[in-house]
């Protein structure tokens, strides 16, 4: 009897290696995970030359790791096994509230924050004195979470540094938001949860009467969508559904982006570009993505004014609610172009409004900024 069993747990153990080997070999190779928001490793070339390399040797791990068969099943049981039976905190860093996952933040950094301020304030001192200059600040998710346990920003703090440096009108926005006002598996707030905020900024600015209406925007819903933190946490957690807005002026909008060459090209897609959602990020589909410069005109806008805006990833999806209010956006990600060559590539018109909102995450990481 004995021996069966010792006999039966070697072919067991031998089919589930074999099965594994030939599942490798049949199996074809994926370019990306959608959830982890990478490429995948593909098999490295073989050359005598390449196979007495180190280099080799490291590539084919990464590829056999990249492409081993059920990976993202093992990656699931793994963590889930860690965060659920071993009752750990979190999970690569990610926790969970309810149905809406989280990311450990570190401390507030005092000194990123300074640049932050010192950044806005040069830029405005340079190129902005005949403009109307506005700000906000866009919280992370957490700031609504209801457990305080885990690892935070200070944002009070870090509100109180900026309200008290920064020049130009403060915007509070905190008030329009919570949690379920962001996706449940990522950073970024949801495009058609944004109307109390985008008002609070419009009549900020001066332009709350002409914001097109809730009524006027038609909802197009793509899915599968996964978040950031989905990939972090490698938990079993349901995916979300991405949904993006359009009325006659997003559609009317012509939208420009700055080519490597730094001459402004026309988009042939607009201000949603779905191709993106098959990417490794669909919120890409909001303008694009990354972007250093991009220039929506909208002849048929309510108004002939102006709107520059200093952003993170965060304003792509909320800039195009304002198609309706001006004429021309010009939208500018200071991690992508260095603030001092501005002139070079934007024209800043007098007696225009301009706005700078960043989330508290690039905030507090400001140094991506130039």
């Amino acid at each position: 009897m004995k021996k069966i069993k010792y006999i039966l747990t070697v072919a067991s153990f031998a089919l589930v290696i074999f099965g594994l080997a030939i599942a490798h070999l049949i199996v074809p190779d994926k370019a990306v995970s959608s959830s982890e928001r990478r490429e995948l490793a593909q098999a490295p070339s073989v050359t005598a030359k390449a196979v007495f390399n180190r280099e080799f040797s490291d590539k084919l791990e990464s590829y056999m790791l990249d492409q081993f068969p059920m990976r993202e099943s093992f990656r699931q049981v793994n963590a889930a096994t860690r965060f659920y039976a071993m009752g750990q905190l979190d999970s690569n860093g990610i926790w969970i509230d309810g149905d809406r996952v989280y990311k450990n933040e570190p401390v507030t950094n005092e000194n990123q924050i300074a640049y932050a301020y010192k950044l806005y304030n040069a830029i405005i001192d340079s190129y902005l004195k005949d403009c109307h200059v506005y700000w906000s600040i866009i919280p992370d998710k957490s700031y609504y979470a209801e457990d305080k346990n885990h690892p935070h920003i200070d944002y009070d703090r870090l509100i109180e540094l900026m309200t008290s440096n920064v020049n130009g009108k403060y915007i509070d926005i905190t008030g329009t938001l919570d949690t379920s006002k962001y996706y449940r598996t990522d950073t970024h707030w949801l495009q058609p949860e944004l109307f109390d905020t985008v008002k609070a900024l419009g009549e900020g600015m001066g332009v709350g009467e002409y914001l097109t209406d809730k009524r006027e925007y038609t909802p197009h819903t793509l899915s599968p969508f996964y978040g950031v933190y989905l990939g972090q946490a490698a938990l079993p957690i349901k995916p979300d559904e991405l949904t993006y807005l359009t009325s006659p002026y997003t559609e009317g909008a012509k939208v420009s982006y700055m080519s490597n060459s730094g001459v402004m090209e026309e988009s042939s897609e607009g201000v949603y570009t779905l191709s993106k959602f098959e990417g490794m990020d669909g919120y890409d589909v909001f303008l694009g993505g990354t972007q250093s410069i991009i220039e929506i005109v909208n002849e048929d806008a309510k108004t002939d004014r102006e709107l520059y805006v200093f952003r993170d990833s965060f304003g792509s999806s909320f800039v195009p609610l304002f198609t309706g209010a001006y004429k021309k956006i010009t939208v500018i990600d200071l991690r992508y172009v260095t603030s001092q060559y501005l002139p070079n590539f934007v024209e800043f018109t007098p007696d225009s409004d301009v706005l700078f909102i960043n989330s508290t995450i690039v905030l507090n990481t400001a140094m991506i900024m130039r």
